[in-house]
């Protein structure tokens, strides 16, 4: 069973001629999923078009056997899918703590209990955060408090964009296992990217890679991220790839480096 099939689809952005996608198909399994592949095969501009958030100039896609063309208001589509982009921001008047309870006071679960908010903030780490703005905490804990955005939204299915790049090492393993878990015993369908191969070998069901040649392969994670496969879709060594992932860590954990997690801002990837 798929939850997001794509069918000869096309985009290209706005302000941009080229074609990200060029008659795609594909289809994503109901489960866990992580989708791979280098910057600019595609993975940001599928997850915009599977969460329903955009729609290609030709071609379709569907969520739920929906097609995303259809949906004629915004909650009609998040009660299906809930989007979390890569580096969101946003400013609120009110503490954060707040407006962790009114997603859920206002979301889609049928039932809302008090002990489920609490779990969440003590998950992701957000008891420091509550009586702060979201203008005012750190980029990090801005990433937890929108992951925790989208469980107690109650959507029937997630997906995310890089949502632990600015998070520590044992955060971003925290986080991505409850999500997973979470995801299995509720039976719904959690989409992501991470920039960090081990994360998605490790918490994904199902990977998608993105090959450059524009073709893609779909299947259990354990017989899609073998070497051979991502050694062809990053044209590199797999050794040097995650001498690659380590400089990537190294710098995130360096603030001599030029940026530390908290504050880093990751530029929008096709």
């Amino acid at each position: 069973m798929s939850e997001f099939i794509f069918k000869n689809a096309t985009y290209h952005y706005p302000d941009f001629d080229e074609e990200i996608l060029t008659n795609f198909s594909a289809e994503i399994p109901a489960g866990v999923t992580s989708i791979i592949g280098e910057n600019g095969t595609g993975k940001s501009t599928i997850l915009l078009l599977a969460s329903g958030t955009d729609v290609p100039q030709s071609g379709d896609v569907y969520i739920c056997g929906r097609n995303t063309k259809e949906f004629v208001s915004m909650e009609e589509r998040q009660a299906l899918v809930s989007f979390v982009f890569q580096n969101m921001e946003f400013e609120s008047e009110e503490p954060s703590g707040d407006l962790l309870r009114y997603v859920y006071e206002n979301g889609f679960h049928s039932e809302k209990k008090e002990s489920f908010l609490q779990e969440l903030i003590s998950v992701f780490e957000l008891s420091n955060v509550l009586n702060r703005k979201t203008q005012e905490v750190s980029k990090g804990e801005l990433q937890r408090i929108i992951m925790a955005f989208s469980l107690l939204y109650g959507s029937k299915n997630i997906i995310m964009d890089e949502p632990v790049f600015a998070l520590e090492e044992y955060q971003k393993e925290k986080a991505l296992e409850y999500i997973s878990d979470y995801s299995r015993k509720n039976k719904m369908s959690f989409v992501f990217c991470a920039h960090e191969l081990n994360l998605c070998e490790k918490y994904s069901d199902y990977a998608c890679i993105l090959f450059r040649d524009k073709h893609t392969l779909v299947g259990k994670t354990k017989d899609v991220l073998t070497k051979e496969n991502i050694e062809t879709a990053y044209n590199v060594p797999l050794a040097m790839l995650k001498q690659k992932e380590n400089l990537y860590r190294d710098i995130l954990e360096n603030p001599s480096c030029g940026s530390s997690k908290d504050n880093l801002r990751d530029r929008p990837q096709y």
